[in-house]
């Protein structure tokens, strides 16, 4: 079975309906999910995802994570370090996190980081592993 790459912009039409004909064509791709073919999502992707659900489209910290979490589940989709996205929305759910800044710091705390230095208060206060660089 082919793989094929995925950039952000499909998922957000697969995820909203903010252009209408574009979401058609995303949809129809989704149905051969995982029966014709499988289709890779990368970190980066994902993070992008988040900031463009977030920012552009108006979404919630919560309703981004739920997004995240969903395509966790999708048939045919491979997340690249699937565990780690997991990790990640676990600290962004449970410590009302920057989905962001639980993955920076769940990959790099896999990565062998003993930690990871930050300017940003909150991330410090809720993030397991990041700490403020004074």
């Amino acid at each position: 079975m082919n793989m094929l790459g995925l950039d952000t912009n499909v998922v957000i039409r697969l995820l909203t309906n903010d252009d209408p004909a574009q979401r058609r064509t995303a949809l129809r791709f989704a149905e051969g999910l995982g029966v014709d073919y499988t289709a890779y999502l990368t970190l980066v992707g994902i993070v992008e995802l988040d900031w463009a659900l977030r920012s552009r489209l108006g979404f919630s910290r919560q309703a981004s994570t739920a997004a995240i979490g969903k395509l966790l589940q999708t048939r045919g989709l491979v997340i690249e370090h699937h565990d780690l996205v997991v990790k990640a929305l676990r600290l962004a759910t449970t410590e009302r996190a920057d989905f962001a800044d639980a993955l920076i710091a769940a990959r790099s705390l896999d990565a062998g980081c003993v930690s990871i230095k930050t300017f940003d208060q909150k991330a410090a206060n809720r993030v397991p592993g990041m700490e403020l660089l004074a």
